[in-house]
């Protein structure tokens, strides 16, 4: 299968990778925009999200799998932001002119694991992007960053994320919490495992349930029995479910095949 690496600025860490289907399409193809997890840390890179971008691009899509800039390598908020957001808008131009199938610049997808779906959600709400993403799906997602800073509790990771803890400027961490910034006005299915201890099921549950009521579109999956790393195995429930929502024609639809 075709993989390019594409750098879309300067840093080391500025690059994706894009994986296309093999074959000829019978015409343009979704994008999937993929950005890996890893608590925003430098510790953790792309090759997380490889083998699921494999799995999609073996479906018809292609995906555009990407680096960024993280704490420890780069940089942490805003050089992340600015990163992922640099990254999409290159999908018409860098991305596009790399790609051996036509992409379909309508059906932009974003997915993203763990702080990834953080960056995903966080990214769907810009309204200042060559155009907005179709869906997101948000794998076991740090969708609030602040709502523990405003009851007083303090969370260090998140700390480490905005160099500040929230009483020193709550502003900045509203702005980047996803919960925070609703409506989006874009489609977020959360996935998440029931037995996730890293970001525990509550945190979609509650970020899906807010978005309802903001009058977003908005759906919630929990699947029993799996936890946060269980979407990195191609044998789970959580990769499956992933890979139905992504490629689905509709993932608002309630599921038949659970």
């Amino acid at each position: 299968m075709p993989r390019f690496k594409i750098p879309y600025g300067r840093h080391e860490q500025q690059f994706g990778h894009l994986y296309v289907p093999d074959g000829v399409a019978d015409g343009p193809i979704p994008v999937v925009m993929q950005i890996h997890g890893g608590f925003w840390s430098g510790q953790y890179g792309l090759t997380l999200g490889t083998a699921f971008a494999v799995e999609l691009a073996r479906h018809g899509v292609a995906v555009w799998n990407i680096e960024y800039r993280r704490l420890g390598a780069g940089g942490g908020w805003p050089e992340m932001s600015a990163d992922v957001k640099t990254a999409y808008d290159e999908i018409p131009g860098l991305v596009a002119g790399k790609s051996s199938a036509e992409l379909d610049l309508n059906q932009i997808r974003l997915l993203g694991h763990s702080a990834g779906g953080h960056l995903a959600v966080w990214l769907a709400g810009e309204k200042d992007t060559f155009t907005r993403p179709e869906r997101v799906i948000a794998q076991a997602a740090a969708l609030d960053l602040a709502s523990a800073g405003e009851r007083g509790r303090r969370i260090s990771f998140i700390e480490d994320l905005f160099g500040v803890p929230f009483d020193a400027d709550p502003d900045l961490y509203r702005s980047a919490s996803p919960q925070h910034r609703l409506p989006i006005g874009v489609p977020v299915v959360c996935v998440t495992g029931a037995e996730d201890l890293q970001v525990p099921a509550k945190v979609s549950s509650r970020y899906a349930k807010a978005a309802e009521a903001a009058g977003d579109p908005v759906a919630l999956r929990v699947i029993e029995g799996e936890g946060h790393d269980a979407f990195l195995s191609p044998s789970t429930e959580s990769w499956r479910v992933s890979r139905e929502l992504v490629l689905a024609e509709d993932p608002l639809a309630p599921s038949t095949s659970d």
